[in-house]
């Protein structure tokens, strides 16, 4: 803003008038770099600050199994899926049966290999993920950043739908933009905006997928590995359980008599069958509920107990492993956020300074050839 002070002389006294002229802004709309450009700048800033966050890209895994999460998902389906409509719904604080316990541990498996793929499930995360407070508040970011990746594709569909050009639309907030003394900064900000809307922030999103997959991929078919052995050890119990629910039922149904019942049972022909191979024991009965007496499945509230207790432990050893770097669930995204900033404004001012030692060299070599 300008100010524009007239000062008129009268006889008697003099007398100051003070008013001010708005200024028109014609935002500039040009951008700075052509678009293929300008993208090809933002996937390279952004896959340096991928890599100066993660590291070195950890080394390769070699799989022992050849199959595919979506096989391996069926297959658990297959084994899961008519035995969950057998048993009976527990409460957090009851004990788990086998059936439970074991889907539980293939979910949890299954589950957390879709989330480091991206594929988000809120139902199926906060079933089978979420068991801690930390779970919960890493639960809740995810969900938020898939709402608003929806209403970001949304947003930029209607756009397209309407033929407006695929530019960012900055959020501003008029009254605290604007409430400021020094107009200064607020022109600042008008630049600023006007030159985020000028330029592209596309990303070639492939390249940046490719680089992430990159850090994915070892652990990932680690855990594919992991829900096979897990498979080929849960496929006799499982099929073990099935068979006595069924059996079970059918009992409890009049299909089957008690002798029928206990013919077909597996604990019995394995009792039977031991019988058979030791016969000087007359009765096992009692060494068998002996054996069994002190197992007791634990409980969800129990797992989640001793998960929150690990957690525990291990942010407190990274805090002490890297003490400037706060890891408590309050000030864990601020510092984050403080953290992401730093490295941003420091690959910026090193891409800037490498572009402009490229032009500095191109318009010495230019002059010299004048010369």
């Amino acid at each position: 803003m300008r100010r524009l002070g007239t000062t008129i002389q009268r006889p008697l006294d003099a007398r100051c008038i003070v008013g001010v002229a708005p200024l028109i802004h014609f935002p500039n709309t040009s951008p700075t770099l052509p678009k293929d450009k300008q993208v090809e700048r933002n996937t390279r800033i952004a896959t340096a600050l991928i890599k100066r966050f993660k590291g070195p890209i950890p080394p390769a895994y070699t799989r022992k199994t050849q199959q595919s999460v979506e096989q391996l998902e069926k297959e658990v389906e297959a084994l899961l899926g008519g035995a969950s409509k057998l048993r009976k719904v527990a409460a957090d604080d009851h004990p788990m049966d086998k059936l439970t316990l074991m889907e539980r541990c293939l979910r949890h498996l299954l589950w957390s290999y879709y989330k480091d793929e991206g594929k988000f499930n809120a139902a199926q995360f906060q079933k089978w993920l979420v068991y801690t407070q930390t779970d919960e508040a890493k639960f809740n970011q995810l969900k938020r950043a898939d709402e608003l990746k929806g209403l970001y594709a949304a947003f930029r569909k209607r756009r397209a739908e309407a033929g407006q050009p695929d530019a960012p639309v900055p959020v501003l907030n008029l009254e605290q933009e604007y409430s400021i003394v020094d107009r200064e900064v607020a022109v600042e900000k008008r630049i600023r905006y006007d030159t985020i809307a000028a330029n592209t922030t596309q990303r070639d999103e492939a390249q940046i997928e490719g680089l992430l997959k990159q850090y994915r991929k070892p652990a990932q078919e680690k855990r594919l590995d992991d829900l096979v052995d897990l498979l080929e050890k849960f496929k006799p119990v499982l099929a073990r359980e099935a068979i006595l629910q069924r059996l079970t039922i059918k009992h409890l149904e009049g299909q089957l008599g008690m002798w029928r019942y206990m013919d077909w049972s597996p604990n019995e022909r394995d009792k039977a069958e031991l019988q058979t191979d030791a016969p000087h024991v007359i009765n096992i009965s009692k060494w068998e509920e002996g054996r069994l007496a002190g197992v007791r499945l634990r409980t969800k509230a129990e797992v989640a107990e001793t998960m929150q207790k690990t957690q525990t432990r291990l942010m407190a050893e990274a805090e002490a492993a890297n003490p400037t770097k706060s890891v408590n669930s309050g000030d864990e995204s601020s510092s984050v956020r403080d953290q992401l900033l730093k490295e941003v404004l420091a690959l910026q001012a090193r891409v800037n300074k490498r572009e402009d030692e490229g032009q500095t060299k191109k318009a010495g070599g230019h002059g010299h050839g004048h010369h």
